[in-house]
C-alpha cells in the first residue's frame, strides 16, 4: 500500500511541474531562510554556555542613580578582595584587566614584533579555575608570579611558528615575559577575546597609569575592570548583592553607596543585556524567530491555496476512487504523501541552499562575527521538527478537505467554490500582511540607520584618521609637529584618547565654582590638547581654546553642560573653576554641542580637557587630496619618531559606523527576509491565478466571443488579487506604525514616520502582485476562444 501511495503521488507531482515547481522553490526558499535565523539566533543563545559551571557564574556590573542611571559592567580590584574573602556564598572569585594592547616582540628581535590590540588581559590562575579553558600545555600557576603570560595557541603559533612556545620569551615595554602555557584557541561563540593573558603582578610594571590606589579604592571602577565569581547555588545571588553593601562599607564607600548600586549579571545574559556591554539583545533574536515563522506560514499557506484550487482538476479522480471503494483514510494518505515528498524535496533543496547562503553570508552580513554552526545534532532536531510542522501543515488540511469531497459533487465538478473561497481569501491577505509589514519595517530601519551613520553633530569627521601613538614625550610631540608642517596633506592633528561619537564611558561628576553640592548628574570626557578643536571642526562660541600643558587644567564644556550650570548665559560659565572627579581647574570656553557618543544616547554634558596618561592617539585631519601619496610619508615620520611603535591607522567613518554595526545587521536581516516573503507570495499568487485563469476558461471564451477586450479580461482577473494587496495594506499601516515607533524610541536621535513610507511600500506591493497576476491573466485573455469553447 505504501509503494502505491508513494508511485501516485510522484506521478502527480512530476505531472503537474510548473505547480510542483511553485511549491518546491516557496516551501525551500522559506526552510532556507527559517535555517539561516535558527543557525544565527542558536549561535548567539550558545555563547559563553559551554564553560561547565556556567549557570552559576556571575559577573559584577553596577548602577550609577545621579539624575537618571547609568550602567557600567566594570568593577574595582578592592570589591573583587572583598567577595572573594568576605562573602561565604562566593564559592571562587577572578579578577581582570582587560582590553590593553602592547607591541609585543618575540626573544627582543626588533624585526619580529606584533601589534596586539585590545586583547592583552591581566589576570592570575583563578581565572582558569573560573572558566573552562583548555591547556595545551604548561601550566596558569605561572601566572601567580610576575613577568609571566598565558598564550592562545594560534599567537604562540604566530610568534614561535610550530614549535614549543612555553619556556620561551617576549619582550613587552623592555621588559621580558616568559611563556607559562599555550591554551587552545578560544571557541567562536564566546566574548572572552583575549590572546594573550600576563600575571596580574605584572600591571603596574607594563601599565604605569595604575597606582597604589588601585588596589584598595573600592571606587577605582573602569569597564575594563572585570570581576566573575562563582555561587555555590545561583539563587544565593540576591544575598550576595546584600553582602556588598557590607564590602563597601568596611572600605569607606558607604557614602557612595547613595548613589551606586552593585549586581550580580549571570553569565549567559552578559552577551544580551546591551546596558552592560552586550553586542545582540534577546528582543532581536526573538523578533527575527517570529519572522521565520512567518515566513513558514506564508510558505504553507501557498502550498495549501495550490492545493486545494487544482481541485477541480483532480474531481473525477476523487469520484473515481471512491465509486471503486476508496476511503476517506486512504484518499487523505494519497494526498499527505504527495505533500510529505514535495516537502521532502524542498527541504533536501534547503539543507543544500543554506550550506552555501552561510558561507555568503559571513563573508557579506556576519563579516565581524561569522556565525557557525553550535551543533549539528541540535540542527538535525531542528530540521526534524521544522520538517514536521511543514508536513502538518501542507498535508493534512488539504487532505482532510479534498478526501471528504461527496461523490455526487465531485462528479458535478464543482466541489468547491474557490472564486468565493473565505480561506484562500484570507490567506492571501496574511501572506501580503506579512510581506508588506516586513517591508515598512526594512524601510525605517535602513532610514534610520543611515541617519545614525551620516548625521554628525557639532563636528566634521571626513578624511581624518587616528594612530595609535601610546604615551607621548615632549621631545617626540616637538618632532611629530615639525615632522607634520612639512607634509603638505596633513591640515591639523590633535594628541587625544578617542575621536568624537565613539562610545566612550569616560566621565565624573562635577563640582561647579566651589560650590557645596556636587552636581546631580556626570559630565562625559573628550580627552585631547588644543588642536582637537581645529581637527574636528569643533565651534568655539564663548571665551577661548584651551592651551597645552598648562600647570592648572582648562576645560572647555559644550553649550548643553554650559546651560545646565548657569541660566544667565553660556559666556556666564567662562572664568569659573570647575572639579571633576579628581580634577579641579577652571573653564576657558565654550564650544557647540557635538557628541562624544552614539547617537542612540542624548546629547549630554561634556568636557574638553587633557589628560596626557589618557592621550594615547593622533587624529590627523587630512586634505582629502592625494591620500594615498600623504599615508607613506605619514607612515615613514611615525617609524623615524616612534621607532619601537607599529603604524596602523584607522578612519573615523569607519569607526563611527561600526558604533552601528547591531542595527546594521538588523536591518539587512529583515531586508533579506523582506525579499524572501515578496518571491514566496508573488509565487503563490502566480500559481494560484494560473489555476482560476484554467477554470474560468470557458467563461473567458464567452466574454471575448461577446466581445470583451484582452485588457477588460485581464482586469477582470487581476482585481481580485489587487484587492486583498489593498486589504492587507490596511491591516499593515497601523500594525507596523505600532511596532516600528516603539523601535524607535530606543534611539535620542530618530526619523519621523512619514506617510510616504507606507504609501511607497504599498504601491510596490501593489505592482508586484498586479504584474504577477497580469503575466498568467493576459495569457489566458489572449488564448483563443474557439480551443476553450469546443467542448461546448
Amino acid at each position: 500500500m505504501i509503494k502505491n501511495y508513494l508511485k501516485i503521488a510522484w506521478r502527480n507531482i512530476t505531472a503537474r511541474k510548473f505547480y510542483s515547481i511553485l511549491n518546491v522553490c516557496g516551501l525551500a526558499l522559506a526552510i532556507s531562510c527559517c535555517m539561516l535565523i535558527y543557525l544565527y539566533v542558536s549561535y548567539n543563545l550558545s555563547f559563553d554556555t559551554y564553560h561547565k559551571q556556567s549557570k552559576n557564574i556571575f559577573r559584577l556590573i553596577y548602577n550609577l542613580q545621579l539624575d537618571k542611571m547609568l550602567y557600567d559592567n566594570g568593577s574595582s580590584y578592592a570589591t573583587y578582595l572583598g567577595l572573594k574573602t568576605e562573602v561565604p556564598q562566593v564559592k571562587q572569585a577572578a579578577f581582570s584587566v582587560d582590553r590593553q594592547s602592547f607591541i609585543v616582540s618575540v626573544n627582543g628581535d626588533i624585526t619580529k614584533r606584533f601589534k596586539e590590540e585590545n586583547t592583552v588581559s591581566f589576570t592570575n590562575a583563578d581565572w582558569f579555575k573560573l572558566f573552562s579553558f583548555q591547556f595545551i600545555d604548561g601550566s596558569a600557576a605561572g601566572l601567580n608570579t610576575p613577568g609571566n603570560a598565558v598564550l592562545r595557541q594560534k599567537i604562540a603559533r604566530k610568534y614561535f611558528g610550530n614549535g614549543r612556545a612555553t619556556g620561551k620569551l617576549v619582550v613587552i615595554n623592555n621588559r621580558p615575559i616568559r611563556v607559562v602555557g599555550v591554551i587552545a584557541d578560544a571557541p567562536y561563540n564566546t566574548d572572552f577575546k583575549s590572546e594573550i593573558y600576563l600575571s596580574f603582578d605584572s600591571l603596574l610594571p607594563l601599565v604605569p597609569l595604575y597606582d597604589r590606589h588601585f588596589f584598595t579604592d573600592m571606587g577605582y571602577l573602569s569597564s575594563k575592570h572585570s570581576t566573575y565569581v562563582l555561587l555555590n547555588n545561583a539563587g544565593e545571588k540576591n544575598a550576595v548583592e546584600k553582602q556588598i553593601i557590607n564590602v563597601a562599607i568596611k572600605r569607606n564607600f558607604k557614602e557612595p553607596l547613595k548613589y551606586y548600586t552593585f549586581k550580580l549579571l549571570p553569565l549567559n545574559e552578559t552577551h544580551f543585556d546591551t546596558r552592560y556591554g552586550g553586542v545582540v539583545q534577546k528582543s532581536l533574536l526573538w523578533d527575527l524567530s517570529i519572522i521565520g515563522l512567518l515566513i513558514i506560514a506564508i510558505a504553507i499557506f501557498n502550498y495549501i491555496n495550490l492545493t486545494i484550487a487544482q481541485q477541480t482538476r483532480r474531481t473525477a479522480e476523487i469520484a473515481t476512487r471512491k465509486v471503486l471503494g476508496g476511503s476517506n483514510k486512504q484518499i487523505f494518505m494519497q494526498f499527505l504523501t504527495e505533500s510529505m515528498i514535495t516537502s521532502l524535496i524542498a527541504m533536501a533543496t534547503a539543507v543544500i541552499f543554506v550550506q552555501l547562503l552561510l558561507q555568503v553570508a559571513n563573508v557579506y552580513l556576519f563579516a565581524d562575527e561569522p556565525v557557525h554552526f553550535v551543533s549539528y545534532g541540535s540542527f538535525c532536531l531542528f530540521t526534524a521538527v521544522l520538517l514536521f510542522i511543514i508536513i502538518t501543515g501542507t498535508g493534512v488540511y488539504p487532505a482532510f478537505v479534498l478526501s471528504r469531497i461527496s461523490i455526487a459533487r465531485a462528479l458535478k465538478n464543482n466541489a468547491i467554490n474557490l472564486s468565493a473561497g473565505l480561506g484562500r481569501k484570507v490567506m492571501v491577505v496574511f501572506q501580503n500582511t506579512v510581506t508588506q509589514s516586513l517591508m515598512v519595517c526594512t524601510l525605517i530601519i535602513i532610514l534610520q540607520v543611515h541617519l545614525l551613520k551620516n548625521t554628525d553633530i557639532g563636528f566634521n569627521r571626513k578624511s581624518i584618521i587616528t594612530i595609535p601613538v601610546g604615551q607621548l614625550n615632549a621631545s617626540q610631540k616637538v618632532q611629530i609637529n615639525n615632522a607634520f608642517k612639512n607634509i603638505p596633506g596633513i591640515q591639523s592633528y590633535s594628541i587625544c584618547y578617542k575621536p568624537p561619537s565613539v562610545d566612550t564611558r569616560q566621565s565624573a561628576t562635577i563640582r561647579y565654582n566651589n560650590q557645596v553640592k556636587w552636581e546631580a548628574w556626570p559630565a562625559l570626557f573628550a580627552i585631547a590638547d588644543s588642536g582637537y578643536c581645529t581637527t574636528f571642526g569643533l565651534k568655539l562660541i564663548a571665551g577661548r581654546n584651551i592651551r597645552n600643558n598648562q600647570a592648572k587644567p582648562e576645560f572647555l564644556v559644550n553649550e548643553t553642560m554650559a546651560s545646565m550650570l548657569e541660566k544667565r548665559g553660556l559666556e556666564s560659565v567662562v572664568g569659573k573653576s570647575l572639579s571633576a572627579g579628581d580634577t579641579q581647574g577652571n573653564i576657558v570656553g565654550v564650544i557647540k554641542d557635538f557628541s562624544v557618543k552614539s547617537l542612540v544616547n542624548p546629547m549630554q554634558p561634556t568636557i574638553l580637557l587633557e589628560d596626557k596618561n589618557l592621550q594615547t592617539n593622533l587624529a590627523v585631519k587630512l586634505s582629502g587630496v592625494e591620500t594615498s601619496a600623504v599615508l607613506p610619508k605619514l607612515r615613514d615620520e611615525y617609524n623615524r619618531i616612534l621607532p619601537d611603535q607599529l603604524f596602523s591607522y584607522q578612519f573615523v567613518d569607519e569607526q563611527i559606523a561600526r558604533l552601528y554595526q547591531k542595527e546594521d545587521i538588523q536591518q539587512r536581516l529583515i531586508w533579506i527576509s523582506a525579499v524572501v516573503a515578496i518571491v514566496i507570495s508573488s509565487l503563490g499568487l502566480l500559481g494560484l491565478i494560473s489555476l482560476i485563469a484554467l477554470q474560468r476558461t470557458k467563461e473567458i471564451g464567452i466574454r471575448k466571443v461577446l466581445g470583451a477586450t484582452v485588457r477588460q479580461i485581464s482586469f477582470m482577473l487581476s482585481m481580485d488579487f489587487v484587492w486583498m494587496v489593498m486589504m492587507a495594506f490596511l491591516i499593515t499601516v497601523p500594525l507596523s506604525w505600532w511596532v516600528m515607533s516603539k523601535w524607535l524610541q530606543n534611539f535620542a536621535y530618530r526619523i519621523n514616520i512619514n506617510w510616504w513610507i507606507f504609501a511607497f511600500a504599498g504601491i510596490i506591493s501593489i505592482l508586484i502582485a498586479f504584474f504577477t497576476v497580469s503575466f498568467q491573466s493576459i495569457k489566458a485573455a489572449a488564448a483563443n476562444p474557439v480551443n476553450s469553447l469546443r467542448s461546448e
